[in-house]
């Protein structure tokens, strides 16, 4: 019989002349009660068969120490039955198992790059009156205060969970540490499909003094190094990549957003539409009939962000697919970037983000910018975002607290973040979210066997 651990098959060979003091029917039941999947211990004596084979050959009895209940299957065909069954579907595909592997060496190489660079790595709060740092939808829970004193309460305090690390991360350079860095998980009440997850991981890091370009050379840096070593350990991502026909070797390319949009569309944009400002009706009006007129459908919630995003994605989002290397699309209007820094596009009548996304084969990938650190333009863009409030429930929210922080002094600061989760499925080829989860999505989660 073959005993499989850790990937490490060996041969046993189980005889009755091997064994003492043991008679022909008590050797025959306890092989014939094995069954494949049992967990066993064996005893005996390394050796190699004439075939040159390693072995083990057994001088005691074989002991069962947790037998398999259910005739484990060669494969899993359903997807469907594959998620609902991810102990089982880990136990019958290697393949699956080396996705988690292969995860497991992803973040360990993080962690590694960061703290050789003198990062500090972090645990920022997950549950927080406001969940802050990003455009989205949180979950919502509440806690229960008790004990004696002023502060006790058995009124339930309304919770959220966290979209993001960032704005507690950024409290801790405003506090003195000027690099750390962030793995954890952040929750997303929103739409699942095969990208994405109401739960997923990230890495955030923030450098104090850090510009655009410091954070463009260390993301080169990173996702170079990261490829060539995952795909040196695991044969599987290298075929992946190569597969792909996609050249990490730096320099990445770069896209300037507005330029190459207003080139595909072939219009010039107004500045009333590039611009954040409060007079948002007339940019929506303009965006309504350009739409209409180029036969998109216009996205719910309609706002100005929303529509820009959403040009993007269609004219952009063509020539990121098709692209050989990782492509930085840079400078993107103020309105999409609350938490950046911004300034006045050169030559332009409009102002502009201070921020790049990373995309790989078409999928976004890593969003970097330079902090808005003055706590008087952040409040007035946190404004801004509030107008949206009403009709889009995934706007930025006014964090008075972090506001209250950035008086304190936020130095110029260089902020990054990349999708873990996405990161794994682009090197070992998974197709959905749930293969590089280690007990799948939340569809499978709910109910998992």
């Amino acid at each position: 019989m073959d005993i499989v651990q850790e990937e490490c098959k060996i041969q046993t060979i189980y005889r009755l002349n091997s064994i003492p003091e043991i008679d022909e029917e008590r050797f025959r039941m306890s092989w014939e009660w094995l069954r494949r999947g049992d967990v066993v211990s064996v005893t005996g004596i390394l050796s190699r068969t004439r075939t040159g084979e390693l072995s083990v050959r057994a001088t005691s009895e074989i002991t069962l120490l947790s037998p398999c209940l259910h005739p484990i299957p060669l494969t899993l065909s359903s997807a469907q039955t594959r998620s609902h069954h991810r102990t089982v579907d880990l136990l019958v595909h290697s393949a699956a198992r080396d996705i988690l592997r292969a995860r497991a060496f992803i973040l360990t190489y993080l962690r590694s790059f960061f703290s050789a660079r003198d990062f500090l790595e972090v645990q920022t709060p997950i549950l927080s009156d406001v969940a802050g740092g990003a455009a989205a939808r949180p979950f919502v829970t509440h806690a229960t205060v008790f004990g004696a004193g002023p502060d006790s309460s058995s009124t339930p305090t309304p919770l959220e969970l966290r979209i993001a690390p960032e704005l507690w991360l950024k409290r801790l350079i405003i506090a003195g540490f000027d690099r750390v860095f962030e793995i954890g998980q952040v929750f997303r009440n929103e739409g699942i499909d095969a990208t994405h997850n109401p739960e997923f991981t990230t890495c955030e890091f923030y450098q104090a003094f850090a510009s655009l370009d410091d954070l463009a050379s260390l993301t080169e840096e990173l996702i170079f190094g990261l490829v060539k070593s995952a795909g040196e350990k695991f044969p599987a991502i290298k075929s992946n990549i190569q597969t792909k026909g996609i050249s990490f070797d730096a320099p990445f390319l770069r896209l300037d957003f507005i330029s190459t949009l207003e080139e595909c569309m072939g219009i010039t944009l107004p500045d009333v539409v590039l611009n954040s400002s409060e007079e948002s009706d007339d940019a929506k009006r303009y965006l309504e009939q350009l739409f209409a007129s180029e036969g998109i459908p216009i996205p719910e919630p309609v706002t100005v962000a929303r529509m820009l995003d959403k040009l993007g994605d269609y004219y952009i989002g063509p020539i990121l697919d098709n692209a050989k290397k990782p492509v930085f699309v840079m400078n993107l209007p103020e309105i999409l970037s609350p938490l950046a820094k911004s300034s006045k596009a050169e030559g332009k009548g409009y102002r502009i983000a201070r921020r790049f996304e990373l995309y790989v084969a078409g999928k976004e990938l890593v969003n970097a910018y330079e902090e808005e650190n003055s706590p008087f333009a952040q409040r007035r863009k946190f404004e801004l975002q509030l107008c949206d409030r009403d009709v889009d429930a995934e706007a930025h929210v006014t964090d008075e607290g972090y506001l209250a922080s950035m008086e304190w002094g936020l130095p110029p600061t260089g902020g990054w973040g990349i999708g873990i989760d996405r990161l794994v499925m682009l090197l070992t080829g998974a197709e959905r979210i749930s293969d590089v989860l280690a007990f799948g999505g939340i569809k499978g989660v709910v109910g998992q066997e």
